[in-house]
């Protein structure tokens, strides 16, 4: 599937080359591989190697490499893919419609999850960092869980590292998302919270527990589904299509998933404007306890979309959501991943907080998961290392890599070039 998806970026007139990297060995050659959407600068004085979030994907950083590349011509940008991307079925971008094509998503094989943990993907981000190292130093940055892996890559290989960079994410964030700090039992055996159960280990070990990460409405077929209609919509945005009993340009239908009004999932919503339509308040979202908007049917014949000037432009963002090659999105996000990121003072000994031997810089989102600089821990992450932490306002946890204004770029910028 990704050799077809490696064939498809040659053909593509821009300017990035999508890489298939050498991964660690554990048993399956044909997925023991990482991958990178590359943007190439001629002679690089910098490689800024991006570590996407969870169930993120390399087009995450799409429209910030952009704005990078802009405004540095001598830094060359990696977004990087963890090794599950190489299980997508991408094959439906080049069928006529890839919504029909990904209605009827069939599973691959997921018993290979369960053996990729932590050191897989440790193992495979070091192999990815020394493929980069050859063209320049390089600058390692993480979002939200991406944050969380670049952490400890640092604690284990900071040194084989010019800089580090966090973008609203943080270690302690990984060990809420399972809901409290992770001890021993339950990284064998799992908890129970109000949300469902987080099965441990042992469960998933011995093929009694999904070895992927779902949430409700946020499975493999729906972001499969979700990319599709970005797709088409990025291609015919003012097409006419159904919306439940009304009718929406493609556009609309498409941002209703991501936008921050509508979105059920504040963690995976961009401020891209506001749907032209009657609206009224999700029961689901009162039930979470935040006024969650939903559309109850046109103002004129059809649901449209406004560009309100919002911190992300909604074309711009529906033409970086998905390409035929990669996506916005990690279908098949380990859990085990997850876990063991949760509890790593128990999977891996050697990683603890250690000094670094350059500044680290952390940016929060002012609406996203760190609003305020002490929240990073920083202190305490890299005893003994300069550091400094801001929060750009008024911006979601995803604002921060697709905002157009390019306060995220020129941030970063101004610590690469001091680097």
């Amino acid at each position: 599937m990704r050799a077809l998806a490696l064939l498809l970026s040659l053909g593509l007139a821009l300017a990035q080359e999508y890489r298939a990297l050498s991964g660690a060995p554990t048993g399956w050659p044909k997925l023991d591989q990482s991958y990178a959407l590359v943007y190439e600068a001629e002679a690089p004085k910098a490689v800024l190697l991006l570590v996407p979030g969870l169930l993120g994907g390399s087009t995450n950083f799409a429209l910030l490499a952009e704005h990078l590349r802009r405004e540095a011509p001598w830094l060359e940008v990696w977004a990087w893919e963890r090794r599950a991307n190489g299980l997508e079925d991408r094959r439906g971008f080049l069928a006529q419609d890839p919504l029909a094509y990904y209605q009827s998503l069939p599973e691959p094989d997921l018993s290979p999850l369960r053996d990729w943990g932590l050191e897989v993907h440790l193992k495979d981000l070091d192999l990815a960092v020394e493929a980069a190292r050859k063209r320049a130093p390089v600058v390692l940055a993480g979002h939200s869980l991406g944050a969380s892996l670049a952490t400890l890559y640092a604690f284990r290989h900071g040194e084989k590292l010019r800089g580090l960079v966090l973008l609203d994410g943080s270690l302690r964030l990984a060990q809420g998302a399972i809901g409290r700090e992770v001890d021993r039992e339950t990284l064998a055996r799992g908890l129970s919270t109000p949300f469902g159960r987080f099965p441990g280990l042992e469960d998933l070990l011995q093929g009694r527990a999904d070895p992927v990460f779902r949430l409700p409405f946020l499975g493999p077929q729906d972001l499969a589904l979700a990319e599709a209609e970005a797709f088409l919509a990025a291609k015919r945005p003012l097409e006419p299509v159904p919306f439940g009993p009304y009718r929406a340009t493609r556009e609309a239908r498409a941002l209703l998933r991501v936008d921050d009004h509508y979105s059920l999932f504040p963690i995976f919503s961009v401020s891209v404007g506001r749907a032209w339509a009657r609206e009224g308040f999700s029961l689901l979202g009162l039930l979470q306890g935040r006024p969650v908007l939903t559309v109850r049917g046109p103002r004129g014949r059809l649901v449209e979309w406004w560009d309100t000037g919002e911190a992300t432009d909604p074309r711009a963002f529906l033409l970086a959501f998905a390409r035929p090659e990669t996506g916005f999105s990690e279908w098949y996000f380990p859990y085990r991943l997850l876990l063991e990121v949760a509890g790593y003072p128990l999977v891996a000994e050697d990683l603890k907080p250690r000094p670094l031997p350059y500044p680290v810089l952390a940016l929060g989102a002012g609406r996203g998961l760190l609003t305020r600089p002490e929240d990073f821990r920083l202190g305490a992450t890299f005893p003994n290392t300069p550091a400094r932490a801001a929060i750009l306002p008024n911006l979601t946890h995803l604002d921060l890599l697709t905002e157009r204004e390019g306060r995220t770029a020129r941030a970063l910028l101004d610590y690469l070039e001091g680097r």
